[in-house]
């Protein structure tokens, strides 16, 4: 190989290893993280949901702890009907049935 030809590639590699060095460059390799739902700069919608049911759930404990009752339900009361099961099959027959006496015709839910 000739001096030339060393020095040719050399010049080469160095030109492409500083076109790497620049700052703020996006590679087409490189993926934008995905953000939906939230905001940017560190805001999130999930921190606020977290933070209300905390406080939510405190309310409930503090409750419990000291008997006191939150518009009429104490939280015996609010835990069975957290706790209650529905029959879904039951709604389902009546909404068909709201729907048909609203609106004439045929509809059927799966």
């Amino acid at each position: 190989m000739r001096m030339e030809d060393v020095e040719a590639r050399k010049a080469y590699v160095q030109n492409v290893r500083r076109s790497f060095d620049a700052p703020g460059r996006q590679y087409e390799f490189e993926k934008r993280p995905d953000t939906k739902g939230e905001a940017q700069d560190g805001f999130s919608f999930f921190k606020v949901r977290l933070l209300v049911a905390i406080f939510i759930f405190a309310a409930y404990v503090l409750c419990d702890k000291t008997g006191t009752m939150f518009y009429q339900y104490s939280t015996k009361e609010v835990a069975k009907i957290i706790a209650q099961d529905y029959d879904y099959g039951k709604t389902k027959d009546e909404v068909q049935k709201v729907f048909h006496e609203i609106i004439p015709g045929s509809w059927e839910f799966p």
